[in-house]
Formats: C-alpha cells, structure tokens, sequence
C-alpha cells in the first residue's frame, strides 16, 4: 500500500484473513483481485483502475451481460515499471434489474457481494480487494451499504465458496467507513458458527441391547414395513399360538436392530387403544452367546421366569395401582386407629383436668394442716425429729417443715439453725471448753514434767471432738428424718386431695373412666381388626391366580432348580406347563380388585445365535421346540441361515442329508425340513438397497437424515423390475394398516376376512403343500403380507377394480415356496444366456411375458445328451425330479388363476421371497 493507506486487521473465518485497507488507491496494496463496481459503463473505481491499467482489453467489456448475479472477471495487464500484484478486475453490477436501472435494492447488493467473491474464487484469486459497493456514482450511503454488504461477504466466506481465496480486504477511503466496515464484522462473526477447533472422530457402538426397544424413526435400512407386518401378526388377539419366527441374514446384516425395532413397535401396538392387539405382552430379550460357558437349558429357564417375575410388581406403573389399591383396603384400619386416637386424646385430656384439681388441693394450706392433723406419723415421729434438729420454736419448725416439703431446704442452713438453738449451744460450749484444755494442758505438762497432764489433756481432746461429732451427727440424722416424713406427707397430703376433691369432680371422673374404657375397647378391636385384615389379605393373596402366578415365578426366579441341572429338561416342562396353567386360571378368573392384568403372551428374543457352537445351536432350537408345545409363548430368533444348517448337518450327519445328494428323496431329510418343524415363519433380513448406505453412514456420523418414505413423506414407495438383490424394501400402501400405523394414532379397524377366491387359489397348491404344518404355514405367511396391503375399495390386491387381483401372484410364490425344492432359486435368479436359448428365471424375464410361457419353460425336456429345460439349460439327473414337480403343481394352479403376464409375480418376488431360506441369488443355494 501507499504511504498514505493505513490496514485494519478483522480477523480470520474458515482460513481466510480479513482486514479493511483505508486507500484512494488500492492498486497499489497487495491484492491480486478488485472488485469494481460497474453499469452501462465504468464507475468512479473503474475509471481509475482503467486509467493504471492502459493496455487491458476495457472495449471489450460486455457491460449488457453483466448484472449482480452474473460478474465479469476481466484480466489486466502487468503495467510497466509498476511493483503492483494486481492482474484481475471482477466487474459487477449491483442495480436490481427487476426495479430499473439506477435502483440499488438489498438483494442485489448482496446478491453482487456473494457472487463477486464466488467468480474471483473460480478464476483463482488469492487476495481479493472489495470496495462499498455502489458508494461512487450510484451514491448510496456508505454506512448502509456496509451494512449489507460485509455480512454477506461473511457468510459467503463461510460458505466456503470461495475456493482459493486466502485474504479479503475491505476497501474505503475514510477511517469513519472503516469503523462502520469493522463494526458490521464483529456483528456478523456473532451470527455465524464458531469454526471447530478440531476435526471430529470417534466410532460407533456395534452393540443392541436384547431388552431395550429400538423406534421406528431410527430405522435406516428399510427395515420398517417388514417389522411393522410381522409386530402386527404378534400383537394381534386372533393370532394362534405358539408361533415362532425366524430372522435370517448374514453376520452383520441387523439381525438384532430388526429385533430391537420388532419389541418396539410391539410395545407401542400394545398400548394403542386399538382392541385387535393384545394389552399384556411380555417381552424377553435372551443373547445366547452370553450363556456358552454354561448351561443353555438351565440359562434359558432362568431368563425367562426371572424376567417375568421382574415384569410384575416392579414396573413403575403397575406399582403405583398397587399403592392406590392398598390405600383402600388400608381405609377401614385408618378409620379405627382414629377412633382409638380419639379416645386416648380424651381420656389423656379429662386425666390432666383431674390431676390438676388434685396438685391444686394438695398444695393448699388447708390440706397441709389437715394431713398434719390426721397423720399419725407426724404425731409418733415429730417430737424426735425436732430434738434432732434442735428446733423447738413452732414457727422456726413450720418454716422447715414448709421448705422440705417445697424441696427449698439447705442442710448447711438446717445445721446452722439447729446450733443456734438452746440444746446446740449448750453442746457447743461444752466442746469448745475441752478443746481450750487441750491447748493448756501441754504448757502444764512442760512445767510439772510429767505424764499425767498430757493424759488428761489428750482425754479432754477427745471428749471436744465427740461433743462436736456427736452435734453434727444429730443434725444429719434429723434431715434424714425429715425427708422421710416429707414423703409420707405427701403421700397422705395427695390421698386427702383426692378425697376432697371427689364429690366436687365426680362428673368429671365418671367421664375418664368412661374415656379409658372407650380406649381400651377401640385399641382391642383395632387389634382384632389388624390381624383379620392380614390373615384375609393373606388368604386372597394366595387364591388370587395372579399372584398364585408371580409367587411361583418368582420362586422359580429365586431358586436354585435350574442351578443343579438335575432332571433339567423335564423340570422346564414341568414348570412352563404350570406357568401357562395359572395363566390361563388367572386369565379365566380375574380378580376385580387387582389392578395386573392376566398376561396375554409372551415373546422371546433369542439373538446372537450364531455364535454358538453347532450343539448350543441345536440345544436352543431344542428349547424353542418345547416353548412351542404350550399356548403362551411367541419365539423369534436371529440367526445366519447358513451357519444354522451347518450346525445341524454337523450335529445330525447321519440323519440330515445334503442337497447335493443324487438321492431323489433327500429332500425328506433335510436340514430344511427339520427347521420347517420348528420355526414357523421364516423371515430373510432384505440387503442394503440403493441410497441406503447414505444413510446408514448418516445417522452413523449423528446428522440428521430424512425419516422413511419418499420426498414428499408418502410413505408408499413403487417398484418396477427388480432383480435378487432388490429387496430391501416393500411398499407400504396409502390406507393400508401398516401405513395407518406409520402415519396416525392406531384406532379401532375393522379388518377385512379373507375371500373364497383368495381362500381358492391357496387350495389349488395340494402338489406342494403335503402336510397340515405346510398348510398353516403357507396361511400364516399371506396373511402377514396381506396386512402391508390396502384393503380398501381403490386397491389392486384383491381385485376389485376389474383386473386380477395381486393376491394370486402372492399366492402362486408362496405355493412355489412351500415346495421347499433345492431348485428355487434356479428358478427365481437364473441368469439367462441367449446364445445357449437359456431364457433365465423369473426375475431376469419380461414383465410381459406369457405365463403359460413361462411354466412351459419349467418343464424338463429330454435329449441326446440328457435333460434340460428353458430356465437354467441342462440339468443334472438329481434336479429333473424337482423341476418336473414344479412344473406339474404350476400347471395345475394356472387353471385357478386369472392374471397372465408376469408383471405381478416379478413385483411380489422380493417381497416374498423373504419368507424363504433362499437368500443366495443364481441358484447358489445354503449350505
């Protein structure tokens, strides 16, 4: 700068120093960019610059194409013999092309601000000049155009849009303009964020509680409509039990987050006021890993009766009903004790009234000369006393007689006033007389040296001291007296009182005992009273069934027969039988006054499953299997799929065959098959799908990322063709019950029955479905994907606008699921092959295909080198078999269905197929 310039520091945002150069020519300071203010033509600013740079190409300068939001970078050229680092003028113009020219508005100017700054970024500025805009020949008030314009050139800075600009320099010719640039800094610094000091790390927790509930709103791998369908299918009153789910997917894949949304959205069910749902559901979390090291039978049972014991009394709310019930059992006890209170405090009052009369009376005088008048004892004893003491003045034995009798008598004064007397005189001249001898005696002595004189000295000594012992022995002995006659008196005084005073209080007397016979009776029967309202509470507490119920859980939470693991497996059978027994009793016959409520059904979360060893594994599968021999318990359990079917290939090897097994009846004793006895209602985990890794990594990072649902929050989101691995997410249907769930307070909804077509066409799979559990299975299955659908009258699902329902595609997949074939997911995932004529499976083909073509193409045909079909080409000997049987059971279903494209089927796909052990797309099947 000029020796004439003078610089401001500001300060520094986001790595960009700031400062305010006061100068006619900023030129000369060291920037490499200016800002310059322009119209139809060059300003004040622009002149000048234009003036020191001759040889830039200022003709050329496109002044119609310039406006606030759109800035011209002009290059300029290095003038000669010049020092200067400016090669760069960024030509804006700040009029509002909307008001007319010449008008400056707010918006423009700090449109130019912004977008000035932005251009000199883009063009590479380093150091960038910015003037008051619009303070030369527009002629605006450089105070009011600071106050627009530095804080938009701050918020741009904080923008970070800037790119390479590293210092901005605010430009002003007056130390006035400065002030105004350097007070609107400080004021738009306060309303910016403070610029981190550090870059933030840390990691995130892998770790999901099994007892605590995860919401909905957290939800960020599309897991959502699958949990609100199957929390519907547990908490609904017309679900059958036992019923047992498992969710399948790979290490890692939310396996417990599902679980943890699922007790979630189970909970809120059960509190809504919606009477479909079960009110009392207790929910347990059980981690097997955390129990490898011991017995899992004997952890197991102990989870669950220590979890529903603590389920009782203990939840807050269930103990503040039980405080307000105690209060009213407790009421007829509250009104007796203050019946006895009452009749104390009367019978304490009428007794001080009385016992004041009385002190009043034997403190009279009157009732001291009585009592000194009857008492014999003062009469035998009051001569002696008086010689005692010495006092033979009436008055004098009046006066001590008063003060014993207050408790106000000195001895040392008693004994002073009895040496006073005449008698203590007497004693007390003839002691001090021998105790004058004793003093003479000795000189005598001295003179007639001889022993005779201390003899009698020493005689005479000691018949002083007697005198004077014997004096004050006296004394003594009378105060003992004294006291003794005190007592007496008073005694006599008292019984005196009473008599005297019982004529005039007799009323009052009839009343106290009158008062402490009430007290006595009132405290007999409140004790009566006490102990029959125990025994009885007693008595109820143990017909009650509810808490015959918790008394025996909670004996089974506190005892040790599981800790010995005696006889352990009939011991948990035992007990749950029990369990479920009282429940149902309690359930039969409420007890009005108890403010629990029967238990409805229990829910088991068993999560980290595979974890364990491949004989823990088979043991827990073994406990779920009793659970489901009694009505009271819904088990759902988290497990990898593949890890599950090796534990048993390897527990059972001589019993499960492999699918890869030429044997054509190995299907019969697969590790499927032993599942399919098991776990009722197979669910598969659907894999990230696309945008949801964002997210995850968002709400990981702690932002905040959209909640579920489209960009206008419809929570319906619509397929078109999807391969195997899209199936992360199903719609949830405007006005379905799952969207109803999502999107407003759960409320009574009448749900509407399956219809004879539905009901036909899942009778037309009878080649697939062999047994009743298939068939319950398959049942189960459609209805908990039939709630994610709108039943209303504007909904596709059943048909009701004219065209085939959707239904029949669902029904047909799920059909073709039951089939449990090792060929599945050849069917549904083969990839196709032109050349060869492969025409792949159902996710790979046209939506418009023919149906019928399609299940012709499923059929085996023979040929020279062996069989083959349109689906995967050749196959191998062990799989015709299972290709022929599909083929049949398709054909003999398309004659009940009416839909005859594939459009349907390939939109169901991979929602259905969820419910199925196959999670491996192109046929690679678990194993």
């Amino acid at each position: 700068m000029t020796s004439t310039s003078r610089a401001v520091e500001l300060g520094t945002i986001v790595g960009v120093r700031c400062s305010i150069a006061v100068t006619s020519e900023p030129w000369t300071g060291n920037i490499d960019t200016l800002v310059v203010s322009v119209g139809t033509d060059l300003g004040t600013l622009g002149w000048a610059v234009r003036t020191q740079f001759e040889g830039g190409a200022w003709e050329t300068i496109p002044f119609d194409a310039i406006s606030a939001d759109k800035p011209y970078a002009l290059p300029l050229p290095a003038p000669p013999d010049s020092t200067t680092t400016l090669s760069r003028a960024v030509l804006v113009n700040v009029e509002d092309a909307e008001l007319g020219r010449g008008v400056v508005s707010e918006g423009s100017l700090r449109t130019a601000t912004r977008r000035s700054l932005e251009v000199a970024g883009e063009a590479g500025a380093l150091v960038v000049g910015l003037p008051l805009l619009a303070t030369g020949a527009l002629g605006q008030p450089a105070q009011l155009v600071a106050q627009i314009l530095v804080p938009a050139a701050v918020e741009t800075l904080w923008s970070r849009h800037t790119r390479t600009v590293r210092e901005l320099v605010f430009v002003c010719e007056d130390a006035t303009f400065a002030a105004a640039i350097e007070t609107e800094f400080e004021a738009a610094l306060e309303q910016q964020p403070a610029e981190p000091a550090e870059l933030a790390g840390g990691v995130s927790s892998d770790l999901v509680d099994p007892n605590r509930g995860i919401p909905l709103a957290e939800d960020r791998l599309d897991f959502a409509p699958c949990v609100s369908m199957l929390a519907t299918v547990i908490a609904d009153h017309s679900t059958p039990l036992p019923l047992s789910v498992g969710v399948f997917g790979e290490w890692g894949s939310g396996k417990s987050f599902f679980m943890g949304m699922l007790r979630e959205r189970v909970e809120g069910l059960a509190a809504s006021p919606n009477p479909r749902y079960c009110r009392e559901i207790v929910q347990i979390g059980f981690n097997a890993w955390h129990y490898t090291d011991t017995n899992l039978w004997a952890s197991l049972g102990d989870e669950i009766f220590r979890q529903l014991a603590g389920s009782g009394a203990v939840a807050p709310d269930r103990a503040e009903r039980l405080r307000i019930e105690l209060a009213e059992r407790l009421d007829q006890r509250r009104q007796l004790e203050l019946v006895t209170e009452h009749a104390r405090a009367t019978a304490t009052r009428l007794q001080a009234k009385v016992d004041e009369a009385v002190e009043r009376r034997e403190s009279s005088a009157l009732n001291l000369l009585d009592a000194l008048r009857h008492s014999a004892t003062f009469r035998r004893g009051a001569d002696r006393l008086w010689r005692q003491l010495g006092i033979a003045d009436e008055k004098e034995q009046a006066e001590v007689l008063v003060q014993q009798l207050e408790g106000s008598l000195d001895e040392a004064e008693m004994l002073r006033q009895a040496s006073t007397s005449r008698l203590g005189l007497l004693s007390l001249a003839g002691a001090v007389t021998l105790l004058g001898l004793v003093l003479v005696i000795p000189v005598l002595a001295a003179e007639m040296r001889n022993y005779l004189a201390l003899g009698s000295g020493l005689s005479a000594l000691m018949t002083g001291l007697g005198g004077i012992a014997y004096l004050v022995s006296r004394g003594h002995a009378g105060l003992r007296s004294l006291r003794r006659l005190r007592e007496d008196l008073q005694r006599e005084m008292r019984s005196t009182a009473e008599h005297a005073i019982s004529d005039r209080m007799s009323a009052t007397l009839a009343k106290l005992h009158a008062a402490e016979a009430d007290q006595r009776v009132a405290q007999a029967q409140l004790d009566d009273v006490i102990a029959h309202v125990g025994e009885l509470g007693r008595q109820l507490a143990q017909l009650a069934p509810g808490q015959r119920l918790y008394t025996f859980l909670a004996e089974r939470a506190q005892g040790d027969s599981y800790a010995r693991n005696l006889g352990l497996v009939s011991t948990i059978r035992k007990d749950f039988e029990q369990l479920v027994t009282l429940m149902n009793e309690w359930r039969a016959d409420p007890e009005p006054s108890d403010s629990r409520r029967p238990i409805d059904r229990v829910v088991l979360y068993i999560d980290d499953l595979d974890r364990c060893s491949p004989t823990q594994v088979v043991d827990v599968l073994q406990a779920v299997h009793l659970l489901l021999a009694f009505e009271l318990f819904i088990v759902v359990v988290g497990v990898d799929p593949r890890w599950l079917l090796r534990s048993l290939r390897s527990r059972y090897s001589d019993l499960l065959l492999g699918d890869d097994t030429a044997d054509v009846d190995a299907r019969w004793h697969s590790p499927e098959d032993y599942l399919e006895k098991i776990l009722n209602v197979p669910l598969i985990l659907p894999r990230m799908s696309t945008g949801s890794l964002g997210r995850l990594l968002q709400s990981f990072a702690g932002t905040t990322v959209p909640v579920l649902g489209g960009p206008s929050g419809n929570p319906a989101v619509r397929f078109g063709r999807l391969g195997s691995d899209d199936v992360a997410s199903i719609p949830i249907e405007p006005g379905s019950e799952v969207a109803t769930q999502h999107l407003k307070p759960l409320a009574s909804l009448a749900p509407h029955p399956l219809t004879d077509q539905e009901l036909a066409v899942l009778g037309a799979f009878g080649l697939f479905v062999e047994t009743p559990r298939e068939a319950k299975r398959m049942l189960n299955l459609y209805r908990m994907i039939r709630a994610t659908r709108d039943l209303s009258s504007s909904s596709r699902f059943l048909g009701l606008d004219g065209q085939p329902g959707e239904f029949e595609a669902v029904a047909v997949l799920l059909g073709v699921l039951a089939a449990q074939s090792c060929v599945l997911g050849s069917l549904f995932d083969a990839a196709p092959n032109t050349a060869a004529g492969i025409r792949g499976g159902l996710a790979h083909r046209d939506a418009g295909l023919m149906w019928y073509e399609f299940v012709a193409d499923i059929a085996p045909r023979w040929s020279g080198d062996g069989s083959a079909n349109g689906i995967v080409g050749s196959l191998p000997e062990h799989h015709v078999a299972h290709w022929d049987r599909l083929h049949r059971g398709l054909a003999t279903v398309s004659r009940s269905i009416t839909f005859v494209d594939l459009a349907d089927l390939q939109t169901w796909l991979p929602r259905v197929r969820c419910f199925s052990y196959i999670i491996m797309p192109a046929g690679q099947l678990l194993r």
